[in-house]
């Protein structure tokens, strides 16, 4: 077997065992698959050496490459975390003597905070959809869940109608690696729901026993450029300028609860992270919030004046206090 051929044997049993044995999401599998053909391919353009000789100068050099080349460090840290796992599983495996990737540090990271919309943003987006005719309705409900859940672009494509239950208003969430969660729902959501299933699903739906949620035009289930799309039409028509991505809704919940008095546990298991380190970002957001009601607030700062009565809820939000969805 040459090289070329062992290396791929090696990744094809990783990839199988991520698959298999991990449960991993498609994305990552998908992310892992590229990142680590994308290293084989460097080493047989570097040294020609395989997966299981090469050691962790070869390794380091594709890490410095990479940064030459413009990757971030936040996606160099990424692929050395691909190379990690693999050769963990490789030692496991006894395809290597020794994991040449311990002694190696990831990239440093300087966490950037999400961006985020405003209340008002968030109220202007969702209301963008004002149509009364079935795609207008279904995008309403799409977007009044979306926030109202903090969900994954992934998430909202894979509801099932069984998902959503109007009794008790409560969804239930296939989250990475299939793991399911129960998020709660509001009022808003829940009208726009009802409307959707009462007076716009019916019309789309092609097959009455297909049970996806959220219908395209044809019939069939939204795809993630689908939702993408639904979202960027919405963002246009409410005259949100700046660029953003359809993962801003689900961080402009989260920081909104966290403004609102929500417990960095419970927003935890609301977003369905596993670990509660991922969550902390938002309390954050929270913190440059705080910092913002101090400057403005405290009687040694600056900006402050004497009878000065401006409300803490002009900013949009307040710890304790009650978001406006």
């Amino acid at each position: 077997m040459n090289k070329h051929d062992q290396n791929k044997r090696c990744l094809l049993d990783f990839l199988g065992y991520v698959d298999l044995e991990l449960n991993l999401s498609h994305n990552t599998i998908a992310a892992y698959r590229h990142d680590l053909f994308d290293f084989c391919e460097f080493l047989r353009q570097r040294s020609g050496r395989s997966l299981t000789v090469a050691g962790d100068a070869e390794i380091l050099d594709y890490i410095i490459n990479l940064r030459k080349k413009g990757i971030s460090a936040r996606s160099a840290a990424r692929k050395l975390s691909a190379i990690k796992h693999l050769y963990k599983f490789l030692l496991a495996e006894k395809h290597v003597k020794d994991d040449p990737t311990t002694s190696l540090e990831s990239p440093k990271l300087l966490r950037a905070l999400p961006d985020v919309l405003s209340k008002d943003e968030v109220t202007r987006l969702i209301e963008s959809c004002d149509g009364e005719d079935p795609l207008g309705l279904r995008d309403r409900a799409i977007l009044e869940l979306w926030y109202a859940c903090g969900l994954r672009i992934s998430e909202v494509g894979k509801l099932k109608i069984g998902d959503v239950v109007m009794e008790i208003d409560i969804l239930r969430v296939k989250g990475k690696g299939n793991k399911e969660r129960l998020v709660p729902f509001g009022s808003y959501a829940k009208k726009a729901l009802e409307v959707y299933l009462r007076d716009s699903r019916p019309l789309l739906v092609k097959d009455k026993s297909f049970d996806t949620l959220f219908l395209s035009r044809k019939g069939g289930g939204l795809s993630r450029m689908g939702l993408w799309g639904i979202f960027e039409k919405c963002v246009k028509k409410a005259q949100i300028m700046r660029e953003i991505t359809p993962h801003i809704l689900r961080h402009s919940c989260a920081t909104h609860m966290v403004e609102g008095g929500a417990d960095i546990r419970t927003v935890m298991e609301f977003l369905g992270h596993a670990d509660i380190s991922t969550t902390q970002i938002y309390t954050h957001l929270d913190q440059r919030y705080l910092k913002e009601v101090h400057r403005r607030f405290h009687p040694r700062e600056k900006d402050y004046e004497p009878g000065n009565d401006l409300q803490i809820s002009d900013m949009g939000g307040s710890p304790g206090g009650k978001t406006n969805r």
